[in-house]
């Protein structure tokens, strides 16, 4: 069940931080918002100071606001990159301590395990860092259990290394906090596909057990099948059809989309008409008939109906929304 709060994020932002790193976690929790039409994740920016970070390619990120000024939140995620040991003082240790006191989660993003270490979060705790990294960390933290995984869940302490296992996390919240074809839907929007071992993420090969989105065990013919809504979304097919491009009956087709996206495969074709229509609503001009009669729906008032029950608004109240 989607719940009624956001779950909030609070990003503790060091200088030297990757911009890839930062944006696979909150580009994917943005998409989750947009695709579902609910208000799943919301997010702000701190810094020690609440001045602005520059990231490793000399961009500003602007804050939000201190890091001592952080109150309610459900995580605290500490996003560090080049010189992360520059910034474990005993001010930024001492921050984290207190500020991760009793919540849901504490995660470091790429570098961001240096931090939580010095702090003592990760104290016989397992935990991952940076391939490049990883060696000093394991060296430096010996009270740490250091793994290459892309990324490592131990209690309420989550830690990332490089960019795809960083998304791959966001995913796996995404999943948590919506369902797992929303979270199909965000990894495709970012091409999301197995990665093959190589040193972005980790030296060695991921060990089996590490799931990776878009690689999950699904069908071909589900795969098939997905693509065929896609792009039939202006010209929706029967099920039929879609089952006959899968190469799959329709009672299978109906049991593999239940058994990998936990709905019906009407259900989720109906998600990506609408979709469909929310971009048409937000992008285009076009009347609710005209965008009813594009997303295969019989009329607008059939369609109207759709969007409200499923994004809790009228197309018109989203296009005046957007255009504020």
């Amino acid at each position: 069940m989607t719940p009624e709060s956001p779950f909030h994020l609070t990003f503790l932002v060091f200088d030297g931080f990757s911009n890839m790193i930062l944006a696979c976690a909150i580009e994917p929790l943005r998409a989750a918002r947009d695709i579902s039409g609910k208000r799943l994740f919301s997010w702000q920016i701190a810094t020690m100071d609440g001045q602005p970070a520059t990231s490793s390619s000399r961009l500003s990120l602007a804050a939000d606001l201190s890091a001592d000024r952080i109150g309610a939140t459900d995580a605290l995620v500490v996003v560090t990159g080049y010189g992360a040991r520059d910034h474990m003082s005993r001010a930024a240790t001492q921050i984290i301590r207190r500020k991760s006191r009793g919540l849901p989660l504490t995660v470091g993003l790429d570098t961001g395990a240096w931090l939580m270490a010095g702090a003592g979060l990760l104290t016989g705790r397992r935990a991952t860092i940076h391939w490049m990294e990883l060696d000093a960390f394991a060296e430096t933290f010996l009270d740490v259990d250091s793994l290459t995984t892309p990324w490592v869940q131990d209690g309420d302490c989550v830690t990332c290394g490089g960019a795809g296992g960083v998304l791959d996390w966001t995913l796996s919240l995404i999943s948590g906090r919506g369902d797992e074809a929303l979270s199909f839907d965000v990894a495709n929007m970012f091409g999301r596909i197995a990665a093959t071992s190589g040193p972005y993420d980790s030296p060695v090969d991921y060990p089996p057990a590490v799931p990776r989105m878009m690689d999950l065990g699904l069908p071909p013919a589900l795969q098939r099948a997905v693509k065929a809504m896609r792009e039939t979304a202006d010209t929706p097919l029967p099920l039929p059809d879609i089952a006959e491009i899968a190469a799959v009956s329709l009672r299978t087709l109906d049991r593999m989309f239940m058994a990998t996206l936990q709905m019906p495969a009407g259900r989720y074709y109906r998600l990506i008409r609408l979709s469909h229509a929310r971009a048409l609503a937000m992008d285009t001009r076009l009347t609710l008939a005209e965008i009813a009669a594009r997303t295969g729906f019989a009329s607008s008032a059939t369609l109207a109906r759709a969007y409200r029950s499923q994004y809790g608004e009228t197309i018109g109240a989203a296009r005046q929304a957007s255009a504020a």
